[in-house]
């Protein structure tokens, strides 16, 4: 009748390890989502400067 009341006593003596494992699977995964998203920016950002480039040949040429 004690451990219905403790309730605490019959917890996974892993359960920290298991929750830090988590914790890192979790940090790990974040960091390879900002690394994916920061590669795709920077590519957008060639194709940006590129699609740039070309309208300011094209306005000063335009404007001559």
């Amino acid at each position: 009748m004690g451990k219905m009341l403790g309730g605490d006593e019959e917890k996974d003596p892993d359960a920290a390890k298991k929750e830090e494992e988590r914790q890192e699977a979790l940090r790990q995964e974040e960091e390879e989502r900002k690394a994916k998203y920061a590669k795709m920016e920077a590519e957008r950002e060639v194709m940006r400067q590129g699609i740039r480039d070309k309208v300011g040949i094209w306005l000063s040429e335009r404007t001559e």
